[in-house]
């Protein structure tokens, strides 16, 4: 079975949308990525597993405001490789096994998508190796699946746009997850496909707002408001927000 691991997110604004995240759902901030102990990464752990991995990146040479996102699904990479390249998906993995010095390496493997695949592009598998060491740089309770979330929020949904449902619908086929019918929502994009990622659903809609937009649900007790921006591209929807 497939199942979302966590967002990876690039963005100048790491520290603020961690700060709004964290304030709406009352989750902690974890330090995460630190090559040669200077601090890149931050995050959450929500409950049920999922976290976000944000790093800090500055502005591009044009002076835009940097922003990337990607989906890290949790997986057999090995059969996972079989059946997408089966249906004409151009991937690679990096396993740690082939490192010439795996004991320096993630302790993971990760298989990666080539880039002008649709939602293939948008998403990695990674797949864990428990037990083995972690280099300093990764040696972070962010990047260890079995430490516990830091609070009671859970991520129960994540929405993201996509003009061509039915190719998204072949990659999904292909990495195995299940179709779960449509879903409705108060809040926009109001409808899209729902499909099963473990503890969290992944929605497909009709594209809205800025590119690379991304809708997180989140189940917390919370004091504010229903919704909040951390940054244009990114929309957290909590409790009452969401529809059935």
């Amino acid at each position: 079975m497939i199942a979302l691991d966590h967002i990876a997110i690039w963005t100048d604004q790491r520290d603020e949308l961690l700060r709004i995240i964290a304030k709406a759902t009352h989750l902690g901030i974890v330090d995460g990525y630190a090559p040669g102990g200077t601090l890149v990464a931050r995050g959450v752990r929500f409950a049920n597993g999922p976290f976000l991995d944000v790093h800090q990146v500055g502005p591009g040479p044009d002076g835009v405001r940097p922003y990337h996102r990607l989906l890290g699904l949790n997986g057999d990479i090995d059969q996972i490789e079989r059946q997408v390249t089966a249906v004409g998906l151009r991937a690679k993995a990096a396993r740690r096994a082939d490192a010439a010095q795996p004991e320096l390496e993630a302790p993971w493997d990760l298989l990666s998508f080539r880039k002008g695949q649709g939602l293939a592009s948008q998403m990695f598998v990674i797949a864990y190796h428990p037990g083995a060491p972690s280099p300093p740089d990764f040696a972070s309770p962010l990047y260890d699946p079995t430490a516990p979330g830091a609070g009671a929020a859970i991520l129960s949904r994540v929405w993201l746009p996509e003009a061509d449902l039915e190719a998204a619908r072949g990659v999904l086929a292909a990495l195995g997850t299940q179709p779960l019918g449509p879903v409705r929502s108060h809040l926009p994009p109001y409808e899209g496909a729902g499909f099963d990622l473990g503890s969290t659903q992944l929605i497909l809609a009709t594209p809205w707002g800025p590119p690379q937009a991304i809708r997180l649900d989140i189940r917390a007790a919370h004091d504010g408001a229903n919704v909040v921006s951390p940054c244009p591209e990114v929309t957290v929807v909590l409790n009452d927000g969401l529809g059935s």
